[in-house]
């Protein structure tokens, strides 16, 4: 006897190859569903090299399918830190001005200290007599956050702009 987590039971019932029909008739009789077994050495042994064959052919596409996805993902990320330097790029030459005069660059901090970081950072560049304006949005109509710098966040999303209507 087999049942699984619905509660659905197989039962092996074993009889004459003579009485098999009668025994059918009578479990469905009684409600059940039955099915005459028969083993067969040469169709088991065909079933069982397919099945050989299915799981390296599963074996090889697997593989292939994780090398394009982490191909795919590489390239995705290049291109997500593309936009993210151009945008900050843009950012940069709109909120300072032309001719470009500003450093670009890269900055990861520890887990948890990423306010530190911008404080840190707000104290270091920003002029003593406008220090007060910069900071996080206090305000729900504030769109950013305000910095003296351009700070583009790699898990924010490119397009901040919702609609709440």
């Amino acid at each position: 006897m087999i049942e699984d987590k619905d509660g659905n039971i197989i039962y092996r019932y074993i009889v004459f190859k003579a009485q098999a029909e009668d025994a059918i008739k009578a479990l469905r009789r009684k409600g059940y569903t039955s099915k005459i077994f028969s083993y067969d050495r040469a169709s088991w042994e065909n079933e069982n090299a397919q099945r050989i064959i299915l799981k390296d052919q599963l074996e090889v596409k697997t593989t292939l399918l994780n090398e394009t996805a982490r191909s795919c993902f590489q390239q995705t990320f290049v291109a997500l830190m593309h936009l993210k330097v151009v945008r900050a790029y843009i950012d940069g030459v709109l909120r300072f001005g032309i001719p470009p005069r500003f450093y670009l660059g890269v900055v990861i901090p520890k887990k948890g200290s990423e306010r530190q970081v911008l404080q840190e950072m707000t104290e270091v560049l920003a002029e003593p007599a406008l220090k007060e304006m910069y900071g996080e949005k206090l305000d729900s109509s504030e769109v950013d956050d305000f910095w003296p710098f351009v700070s583009i966040s790699l898990t924010s999303p490119l397009f901040m702009h919702t609609s709440t209507q």
